[in-house]
This record gives structure tokens, C-alpha cells and sequence, in this order.
């Protein structure tokens, strides 16, 4: 058994990253489908409360996007842009990655639309008194009664994100290398005791023809230099340790609970432990390089790197299975994250926050939301959309299926320093091995004590 006995640490900064990989392009929508009603009045203005229905062609201006670099600006921009320039030719679009949005917004030159992430951005945003409310807009609830309910919560008495679309994360594991190690390719482990027996055997596989090790699983230890963001793809073996009962934070993010007994995080840390010693130290050679037994961090959005695998694409259901995260005992609850992009718009004026509402409805009409969601691998909010054939295909159902036992990312604007306080700790306990499971929650607990009481 290779056991990785101390990997260089990895220092951790306080950047955010947003950033997801892609499926691939898809259909391109019809622009000459009906469109939704048009805009009416707006509460930010008093001017405006009496104002009659207008044209889309009164709408004139120009508004500003910040999404995620890669298929998401390419996407918007030969996808989206254009149509909806057909319709409102006196707006026009520009298209920005996100990586310096919180630097923007500090200088007073924030977006009119941000593409974020569910959870705790909206909440930071909206703490600081940035964002709209689309409660606001008369036609709040012509949107929002079409999304599920699901992926809507309120920060500060106040709904300030539309959930775009979504995603969540599940196991994917080698059929092949299970057979070579004498293990069922249809019966993936269902326990984190079998999780740990299963890789241990692909672990001990000979290497391969170049000279490559066999791996029972992996991490991706790379993204903890990432910021916060890294622990939606940690969080869900945390929640299947407590069945889902406990998150890092109380009811009303004024204390963190994950330091509880019943929460487990102890037991969390040890699993990851364990299993770090069946794997190797980065994704310099990831699942996809065809060595690495199984993954517990796949999500629905990077089915496109498949078809990147060594050698021939991947394909799920034939060399790849996807199967739930596993639990403590046999017949639990599996649980895992929802996660996904959220549509902020930003304080400016009312009549350029109508024109960004005009923009966002666009987005989440249903042939223009689908075509999202298959270009950029994502899964739908709208509830017209979970049936849609496209999500009833193999590689898309688990996931699917799964969203009905997720946990959204907390709504506590502090979430992205306590997330990074915790990844501190998994350096040293997981990576370095310089302090026990139980020294790295307490740690961990005094210093996001000290956050949310600054």
C-alpha cells in the first residue's frame, strides 16, 4: 500500500474561485419563440410607479455580465447575446470574467448581472447592501413561480439571486480496474468501510505498461490553495458522515456547530485520512488518466472531461459507473451538495436594474434555460425543465435523481472564511499529518468562533 506520508503543504490564500468545468455545446435556441411580458413598473422609483407598459425597443442602454472565463462568456455571447439584441436593439451587452469582481464592487464599478454561486454570495452581497431584491420587480413572481422552490432562499428578509441552474456531486469509479481487482463493477461500494476495502484492493493493482501507479481514489488537494469554493466539493462526505443533519453552521449563522459530537467531523477528517493514503497527491494524474479507482467529487458539469480520458473517451454506464456517495452504514440516506449559478444584479439605478431584470427573465425562459443547461453542464431549476428527455439520459438521471437529498450551500457571508479556516486544518491533518482529526475541529472551531465574532 503506497502511503503518502507528507505531501508539500499548500498555502492557502483567500481568493474565491468560481470557476466550473464544462459539457459542450449544444443546439442553438430559436429566437422566434414567444417571449415572456414585457417590464412594468419598478419599486426603486417613484417616477416610474405610474408608467405605462413600455416596447422593448424603449429600453436603451448598456449593461454589463460578469460570468466564469471559458464556455460561460463563449456561451453568452454566441448563444444568448445575440437574440436578445433581436429583441431589445437598443441595449447593448458586455460580457466580463469574474475573477476580479469583488475589486470591482470595491471601486464602485460593479456589474449590472453577476453569475455567482449559490449560497453564501448572495448572502455576502447582499449583507453589504449591494444587490437588488427582486421583489421589487411587479413581476417577481411570473419568474419565480416557474423555479423550484428548492433552490430559493432569502438573505435579510430579501430574495437576491435567481438560481440559473444547478449541479451536485457524485461518486464515479473505474469499471475496469474494479474487475482487475476482483471487485463487482455493478455493486460500488455503499458504506465508507467498503469505500476504504474497495480501494485499498484497486491500490494494491500492479502498475501499469508506463510505469504509473494505480490509485484506490483521489482528492483534489490542487484546490485547496483555491479559496472557499473548495469546500462545496468536500462538503458532501461531511453531510452523508451526520445523515444530513448537521452543516457548518447553526440556523442563523451565529455560531458554527460542526464542532458538535453528532456532527462528526472528527469521523470526517479520519475517513479522508485514511483514504488519502490509497492516493496520490494531486490531479497531476486524475480519474480521467484511467489509474485512480474512484472519485467522491464529480460533479454533473464535468461529464466533458470524458471525452478528454486517455487512450478513447470514458463512458458512463460502460467504463465509468456513477454511483451515490457512500454512508456510514448500509441503508442510510446519501446525501450530497446543491450547488449551482446564481443571478445577481447590482445596485445602479432603476432604470438600468430593469434593463439587467430584462436580461435575467431572457435567461430563464424555458428554451434559452435548456440550452444552458446542455451547453454548460448544469442541471435545470425550472420546474417545465426536470422531465425534459435530455435529463432523463444515464449520464444525467443519478444526478437528477439525486437533487432531492442535497444540501444548499449555507446563506452566511462568512462561509468563505470559515470554509477556508477549515481547509487550514485539513492541510495539517489530512496532507501534513501534524495534528490529530480531534486538535484540527477544535482549532478549526476557535478560529471561525473568532470570525463570526469580529
Amino acid at each position: 500500500m503506497k502511503k503518502v506520508r507528507k505531501i508539500i503543504a499548500l498555502v492557502l490564500t483567500i481568493s474565491l474561485l468560481s470557476s466550473v468545468f464544462v459539457g459542450c455545446s449544444q443546439d442553438k435556441p430559436s429566437d422566434t419563440t414567444k417571449t415572456e411580458g414585457s417590464s412594468t413598473t419598478d419599486n426603486h422609483s417613484q417616477d416610474l410607479v405610474n408608467e405605462k407598459e413600455i416596447s422593448k425597443e424603449d429600453f436603451e442602454g448598456e449593461i454589463s455580465i460578469a460570468l466564469p472565463s471559458g464556455d460561460y462568456i463563449d456561451f453568452m455571447k454566441n448563444e444568448i447575446v445575440p437574440y436578445f439584441q433581436n429583441e431589445y436593439p437598443n441595449v447593448s451587452v458586455t460580457l466580463s470574467d469574474d475573477q476580479n469582481v469583488d475589486t470591482r464592487i470595491a471601486a464602485g464599478d460593479a456589474p449590472d448581472i453577476y453569475a455567482g454561486v449559490f449560497g453564501y454570495q448572495p448572502a455576502k452581497y447582499s449583507k453589504t447592501g449591494n444587490l437588488v431584491n427582486y421583489e421589487e420587480f411587479d413581476d417577481y413572481n411570473e419568474v419565480f413561480d416557474r423555479i423550484s422552490e428548492n433552490y430559493v432562499m432569502r438573505n435579510f428578509d430579501g430574495v437576491y439571486y435567481v438560481p440559473w441552474n444547478a449541479t451536485t456531486q457524485l461518486m464515479i469509479y473505474n469499471k475496469e480496474l474494479f474487475r482487475e481487482a476482483g471487485l463487482d463493477p455493478e455493486n460500488p461500494p455503499q458504506t465508507f468501510d467498503e469505500f476504504l476495502e474497495a480501494a485499498k484492493k484497486i491500490d494494491e493493482l500492479p502498475n501499469r505498461e508506463d510505469g504509473s501507479d494505480v490509485y484506490g481514489t483521489i482528492f483534489w488537494n490542487d484546490a485547496l490553495a483555491w479559496g472557499g469554493w473548495y469546500w462545496t466539493m468536500l462538503s458532501q462526505i461531511y453531510y452523508n458522515m451526520n445523515d444530513g443533519r448537521y452543516q457548518l453552521f447553526n440556523e442563523y449563522g451565529t455560531d458554527i456547530v460542526f464542532d458538535q459530537p453528532d456532527a462528526h467531523m472528527v469521523e470526517f477528517f479520519d475517513f479522508i485520512r485514511s483514504a488519502q493514503e490509497l492516493a496520490p497527491p494531486t490531479m497531476e494524474n486524475n480519474f480521467f488518466a484511467r489509474n485512480v479507482g474512484m472519485w467522491l467529487q464529480f460533479g454533473y458539469g464535468w461529464k466533458a472531461n470524458l471525452k478528454e480520458a486517455q487512450g478513447e473517451p470514458m463512458v458512463i454506464g460502460e467504463d465509468v459507473g456513477v454511483a451515490p456517495i457512500p454512508t456510514p452504514k448500509e441503508g442510510d440516506t446519501h446525501w450530497s451538495t446543491l450547488d449551482g449559478r446564481a443571478l445577481m444584479i447590482f445596485k445602479s439605478n432603476p432604470e438600468q436594474e430593469k434593463i439587467a431584470w430584462e436580461f435575467v427573465k431572457f435567461l430563464m425562459r424555458d428554451e434559452y434555460n435548456l440550452a444552458a443547461c446542455k451547453a454548460l453542464g448544469q442541471l435545470p431549476t425550472l420546474k417545465s425543465l426536470v422531465n425534459d428527455p435530455y435529463f432523463q439520459r444515464p449520464e444525467a438521471k443519478p444526478f437528477v435523481d439525486q437533487l432531492q437529498n442535497t444540501l444548499p450551500n449555507e446563506p452566511i457571508a462568512e462561509l468563505d472564511e470559515v470554509a477556508n479556516i477549515i481547509q487550514q486544518v485539513y492541510v495539517e491533518t489530512v496532507i501534513e499529518q501534524k495534528i490529530s482529526s480531534e486538535e484540527a475541529v477544535n482549532k478549526a472551531a476557535e478560529k471561525a468562533r473568532e470570525v463570526l465574532t469580529k
